[in-house]
């Protein structure tokens, strides 16, 4: 009897104990606390889904878009022409520049043309005093009027030996004579054009006239770059006092790797464009038969119009040559492709985001990249730092393998 009251007041003491107890944890601030944490994290793993990859799809809105330099383009078929993209520089035509000196040596008179004046070729670009050319010119004509002399005394000694009336041993002699006259005034006669005077002007040399003064002339037309010389000052051959170029057309020397040199060959188009954005169009005029024994590279030379002056010597560019014929094809810019899983691909809009999809690639054209297949004509695809999306879808499938 005394057992059975014992068990009766230790359940009503368990069940006042439970009582008390659920209502410590009912009304307690400690379970508000836990609600309010399970509601933040629930919320927050739902923002966190709107900006983020979900099975295999990167979603961003617009701003996020800009923010993180990205652009969305639609694939079209277009025009595709492959082209080597190399980088260069112009230079002048080394066919169309003259580096003047002095062929004789004298003091400078004059010299009237300033830098970057047009010349023709044949205009006076300094006068020189020369006491070379003055005993050369001297020589010259003492020549011809020996040759003068002697052509009239064989005329006389012929017609007399014609006649019978002098002996044939002074007819020989005064053909003799002749011959000799002949070769010493074309000997002077060459010495004065080896000191750059022109056949012309030198025949055109008369006693009493100034004798020692010389006209430096240019031998092409084009632009006058460089002058290198003062009034009074005493020059001679071993310096060069102008340089003139013809402007109208200039070289690019590109280098090329060995690996590329089949595809080039001369004759092929080539664009060409600065970093203002100027714009030409030129060709291959020369592929280089060896290699750079520093570099191992190939060479190869371009030649553009320039008739109207808007390139200019010295100018860093961009080259694009033509290997193959325009075609039509998908291209994308190549900053659209990004390697993942080892093959290239590009991000796809859809309406679930924006996903990966693998692609197989073909010929490159400067920075674009044709794809032969795994992009359609009127899909829309991302372009710049994709790299961005790349880095949030493998961060997602890393959080999901947790």
């Amino acid at each position: 009897m005394k057992i059975s009251q014992n068990l009766s007041l230790l359940c009503v003491a368990v069940t006042v104990g439970a009582g008390v107890m659920w209502c410590v944890l009912e009304y307690s601030p400690l379970k508000h606390q836990h609600e309010m944490h399970l509601g933040s994290t629930k919320q927050s793993m739902a923002e966190e889904g709107d900006s983020h990859a979900d099975s295999g799809h990167v979603k961003l809105s617009e701003a996020q878009l800009q923010a993180s330099d990205l652009a969305i383009e639609t694939a079209a078929m277009a025009e595709f022409v492959t082209a080597l993209a190399l980088p260069g520089q112009l230079v002048l035509s080394t066919d169309r520049e003259a580096r003047i000196s002095s062929p004789v040596s004298g003091t400078v008179r004059s010299a009237p043309i300033q830098i970057g004046s047009k010349v023709q070729a044949g205009d006076v670009l300094a006068t020189i005093e020369s006491a070379q050319l003055s005993d050369a010119s001297a020589r010259y004509l003492s020549a011809k009027e020996r040759l003068d002399l002697a052509q009239s005394l064989f005329a006389r000694e012929q017609s007399l030996w014609q006649k019978k009336i002098s002996a044939e041993q002074d007819y020989l002699a005064a053909r003799g004579a002749l011959a000799e006259a002949r070769i010493e005034a074309q000997s002077a006669l060459q010495s004065l054009m080896s000191l750059g005077l022109s056949e012309k002007h030198a025949r055109a040399l008369k006693a009493g006239s100034n004798l020692a003064r010389f006209a430096l002339r240019t031998p092409i037309s084009g632009t006058l770059l460089s002058k290198d010389l003062t009034l009074g000052e005493a020059v001679g051959s071993d310096k060069p006092l102008f340089r003139v170029a013809d402007l109208s057309v200039l070289w690019i020397d590109l280098a090329i790797p060995v690996n590329d040199l089949s595809l080039v060959r001369a004759g092929q188009p080539v664009w060409v464009s600065n970093k203002s954005g100027q714009k030409t169009k030129g060709q291959v005029v020369f592929v280089q038969p060896e290699l750079d024994s520093a570099s191992r590279s190939g060479s190869v030379r371009v030649q553009i119009d320039n008739a109207q002056g808007a390139w200019r010597s010295g100018e860093f560019v961009d080259a694009m040559i033509q290997t193959d014929e325009p075609k039509l094809a998908i291209s994308v810019p190549v900053s659209a492709i990004v390697m993942i899983e080892n093959e290239p691909s590009v991000f796809v809009k859809g309406s679930e985001g924006l996903a990966p999809r693998a692609v197989k690639v073909g010929n490159r054209s400067g920075d674009r990249q044709e794809i032969i297949s795994g992009l359609s004509a009127g899909e829309r695809f991302v372009t710049g730092n994709v790299f961005v999306l790349k880095a949030d879808l493998s961060k997602s499938e890393a959080e999901h393998a947790h």
